[in-house]
């Protein structure tokens, strides 16, 4: 597979790589000419900038055009569920099957007493797992340690956390912080306190 130019609207194959990423191991900044290297230079250096674990960036976003200051932090694996809790079909291989099977029978399911109170029971631990996770949220306490209040509580309450490896989503809840507008993924990054003005 070829390399392409990390210049933003090129595209274009290339082979020509930044010297200072070599040096620090950076591996996905390729370039197609000293031209387009030249013309991106004022960006790409950014990522050779050491970071702190509060500042991690990954290499992978460079040149993607974020819509505001929020930047993605460094995860931690993913976390472990207990054999003895049910799975998902999801679960080991990210793709609900079941659930896409559903979608193109286009029935409509009619639930019978007992699937009735499995559901209100269901939505009962899934309120309690929000509110522990809820209440941990915070100034100064990262979005990853969150995840791990939720998954800890739905592991207590013998459930598997719902997002968890579904399409592949590393985390057991979403944090869309700012900008970030859906599936947020728990991070190291501390929640800060800002105040927007009208």
């Amino acid at each position: 597979m070829a390399n392409i130019c990390i210049t933003p609207s090129c595209g274009k194959p290339s082979t020509l790589r930044c010297p200072v990423c070599l040096k620090m191991g950076i591996t996905t900044s390729f370039f197609c000419s000293q031209d387009c290297f030249k013309q991106f230079w004022k960006t790409h250096k950014a990522v050779h900038v050491p970071c702190s674990e509060d500042t991690y960036e990954d290499d992978r976003f460079v040149g993607y055009k974020f819509t505001g200051q929020l930047r993605p932090g460094r995860k931690t694996p993913k976390r472990e569920v207990k054999s003895s809790i049910e799975f998902p079909d999801y679960a080991v291989t990210g793709i609900p099957f079941s659930e896409r099977q559903a979608k193109s029978s286009h029935n409509i399911v009619v639930l019978d007493d007992d699937e009735i109170e499995c559901m209100r029971v269901s939505g009962k631990l899934a309120r309690e797992v929000l509110e522990e996770a809820v209440n941990a949220a915070d100034v100064g306490v990262t979005t990853d340690e969150i995840d791990r209040v939720a998954h800890e509580a739905c592991i207590e309450r013998e459930c598997y956390p719902s997002p968890l490896n579904y399409f592949n989503f590393p985390k057991s809840c979403c944090t869309s912080v700012n900008e970030v507008i859906c599936h947020g993924i728990p991070d190291m990054r501390p929640l800060q306190m800002v105040i927007f003005k009208y």
